[in-house]
């Protein structure tokens, strides 16, 4: 690859060089090429090496383009995009970008409809991407950008004023997301057919709708779809259909969810009106393009069976007017201006008035138009407990949070009684009966208070153990006595005096028969240990004490508790205050 410019001759026999440069490579074919590039020169070999890449990457994989390079590939100018197309090196789906947008547009709508799409869904399509188109100004795909396109959609949610002065809304979140899947169902259809390498628009988000709810529906209450249907019966004839007709198809609308295009593709085929009674939809006219089977209710294919009377099978049952919505806010008005006259009092009228019982539109700013009918059906379900997963069924929806979110109403009314079945925590006041009720006595209710035995390392009451060893000077076993606490002065054990016989610092504790006689423990000390230091032994002693029985050390001294010594000369130690040789010690020296 080399870049340079060429020399041409003018009219008057001179040479001179091209403004532009020049850039000459090999083909796929190994055949030298040139190609016109850009005024300036550095753009020039930019070109020159990419080319060289494309040309690589199309002879190592048998003619398709490096993923790095579609991106470049588009936003190159529709000259050397055509020229790539001439040579050999490029798809000729992705040499069709250069087309403009209009006549993609048209190959877009050609494959919806290939797949089944309604003309209606079709138009819409259109009308939506040309406006688009129009009022964003793209031409072509290289035109196409996220910040173009949501900058329109900005200044379209913005409200205006028209020729009179009356502020106008702009468009709701719900209409924005509405733009922009339409063009990022284009641009996906682009990508699939290799027209362009990637979305423009794949990375913009949707606004949050439920901030700015524009059209929020209503389920009819059963007293409202009732008196409805009740009053419709006997009404005049409203857009072309009489009130028996209009009755039956409110009726049929609410016991089966069926949408409007649904009913006004049924005909007497149908419904099969025997024992097990089932209304059809077909895959044509359903939203999921598959055939619908729903199951009827007995009454109502009673009610079917004399209703369904026309000339020709395939005739339609209900004639429905372009604008159903319209039909039923008619039959709304007439239904409550009839419940209105039937109060009895004034009185009793101005409270109805000030309801809204049948009325389009209630307080909250939910309306009520044909699809509301749905939403009652759905609603209803939910209110007879009808299990989730069986009611997205009847339903016919995907996802199951649709049945349960958007279509299932509850009223306020309906959560009270939900919450009564909670259990009640409250607290019982001064004067309910659950608070003057005398509480059980302790001695019936309580639990007897559990004797707590002395822990196993202090030592038992006035006993000491006694380690007998044999002639060879080993232990032969220990023999445990236990002095009885009226024989304490009596009994101090002649054993203690014979050298074949040790001291335990550490035995089991006693047994008590009785809480009520005050604990004596006896501190035995061994007969091998010198006390060097009385008063730091009394202080260690006294310590250890307290520490065992959870005492201070003043508790300890003061206490019932009864602590004996081996008696050393010149050592005492009473339940009241320790003595070293007759002399009382302080706290402070203990």
């Amino acid at each position: 690859m080399r870049v340079l410019k060429a020399v041409y001759m003018d009219d008057n026999g001179r040479a001179k060089r091209t403004t532009k440069w020049y850039v000459e490579f090999r083909d796929q074919h190994g055949r030298a090429q040139r190609l016109p590039a850009f005024t300036n020169r550095a753009a020039a070999e930019e070109l020159g090496r990419n080319i060289d890449k494309l040309v690589a990457y199309f002879v190592a994989s048998g003619g398709q383009v490096a993923p790095d390079l579609q991106s470049w590939l588009i936003g190159l100018p529709k000259n050397i995009r055509e020229r790539f197309l001439k040579i050999g090196v490029l798809d000729a789906r992705l040499a069709a970008g250069s087309k403009p947008l209009r006549e993609h547009l048209q190959d877009f709508l050609a494959s919806r409809r290939a797949k089944g799409a309604t003309e209606k869904h079709v138009a819409l399509l259109s009308a939506r991407l040309g406006r688009i188109f129009e009022q964003c100004g793209f031409s072509e795909w290289t035109d196409v950008t996220g910040d173009r396109f949501v900058s329109w959609l900005g200044r379209r949610r913005q409200p205006t004023k028209d020729a009179d002065g009356n502020e106008e809304a702009g468009i709701s979140a719900q209409t924005f997301n509405f733009y922009l899947q339409t063009l990022k169902q284009f641009c996906r259809w682009a990508v699939l057919e290799r027209r362009i390498t990637e979305s423009q628009v794949g990375h913009l988000s949707g606004l949050n709708v439920r901030l700015d709810r524009r059209h929020d529906r209503r389920a009819l209450l059963p007293d409202e779809l009732a008196a409805l249907i009740e009053k419709t019966w006997d009404g005049p004839v409203r857009l072309g259909m009489t009130g028996p007709e209009r009755s039956m198809l409110y009726r049929l609308a609410t016991e089966t969810g069926l949408r409007v295009s649904e009913l006004r593709s049924l005909t007497p085929m149908s419904f099969q009106l025997d024992e097990s009674p089932t209304v059809k939809v077909a895959a044509g006219y359903s939203k999921r393009r598959r055939d619908d089977v729903l199951p009827l209710r007995t009454e109502m294919a009673a009610d079917l069976g004399s209703f369904l009377v026309v000339p020709e099978p395939n005739q339609p049952v209900f004639r429905i007017p372009d604008k159903p919505a319209e039909m039923l806010r008619r039959d709304m008005q007439a239904a409550r201006t009839d419940w209105l006259n039937d109060a009895k009092t004034d009185a009793e009228r101005e409270v109805r008035n000030q309801t809204t019982f049948l009325t389009c539109k209630d307080d909250a700013g939910r309306v009520v138009d044909f699809h509301a009918l749905r939403y009652t059906f759905i609603t209803n379900l939910a209110r007879a407990g009808v299990h989730p997963k069986l009611a997205q069924d009847l339903a016919r929806h995907s996802d199951i949070n649709l049945t349960m979110s958007r279509y299932s109403h509850t009223e306020l009314g309906e959560q009270a009684v939900a919450l009564r079945s909670l259990p009640n925590m409250a607290r019982p006041s001064a004067n309910s009966p659950a608070a003057r009720a005398p509480s059980p006595s302790p001695a019936v209710s309580a639990k007897p208070p559990a004797v707590k035995s002395l822990p196993s390392s202090l030592p038992r009451r006035g006993g000491f153990q006694r380690t007998l060893k044999g002639a060879n000077g080993r232990t032969a076993g220990v023999a445990a006595h236990h002095e009885p606490l009226e024989n304490k002065g009596e009994t101090e054990y002649s054993a203690r005096k014979t050298k074949s016989h040790r001291w335990d610092s550490n035995p089991r504790p006693a047994v008590y028969k009785t809480a009520a006689l005050p604990i004596e423990l006896r501190w035995q000390v061994s007969k091998s240990t010198a006390l060097t230091s009385p008063m730091r032994e009394t202080r260690y002693r006294s310590r250890r004490l307290s520490q065992r029985l959870s005492l201070s050390a003043a508790e300890a001294t003061t206490s019932n508790v009864a602590v004996a010594y081996r008696r050393q000369p010149g050592l005492s130690m009473t339940a009241a205050q320790p003595t070293v040789n007759g002399r009382r010690l302080k706290p402070n020296q203990l």
